[in-house]
């Protein structure tokens, strides 16, 4: 609530008469045959994470495909809720790649197709770390980095997943 950026948005929010709510972990919604759930972070405790790991987590099924977004999460906040991870055909890594988060247990839970890493070209942080990337590589999944390839796009029927990117 001390956010400039948070008491801004809540303000168009309020302005606009958008309906807000919290969301934590097993919160569900479903439109139009897209689940989505809540995966982190808890309602209790949430408030003394760290800020990358108090980062909504969703998991987004539609048919059989699955997308897993992490937001900033680092390794505790993985750690939380690595026991509830199964296979997703695409995740967008946590916290651009970074050294704190993609621990062993949650990469080897989740073994995407694809492992997403929104970072640009060049760094000032050296993200993503190649550590983190060979982790990936080490399951099996195709990492992409939005610095090298651009905007990345998924498609699918809920059967069939179609990569598209543009520079």
């Amino acid at each position: 609530p001390d956010d400039e950026d948070y008491v801004r948005l809540t303000g168009t929010l309020d302005r606009n008469r958008v309906p807000k709510r919290n969301l934590f972990r097993g919160d569900m919604i479903e439109i139009a045959g897209v689940k989505i759930e809540v995966l982190h972070p808890s309602a209790s405790g949430s408030e003394t994470l760290s800020e990358n790991d108090r980062s909504l987590v969703l998991r987004i099924t539609f048919g059989s495909r699955s997308f897993v977004l992490t937001g900033d999460i680092e390794r505790l906040a993985e750690s939380e809720i690595t026991a509830a991870m199964s296979h997703a055909d695409v995740v967008k890594v946590p916290h651009h790649g970074s050294r704190t988060s993609s621990t062993t247990a949650f990469v080897d839970s989740t073994r995407p197709q694809f492992a997403v890493i929104p970072v640009g070209r060049m760094s000032p942080f050296g993200h993503p770390h190649r550590e983190v990337v060979e982790r990936w590589r080490r399951v099996g999944s195709e990492v992409l980095t939005t610095g090298s390839v651009g905007t990345i796009s998924f498609d699918t029927d809920g059967n069939d997943l179609v990569f598209s990117s543009f520079v």
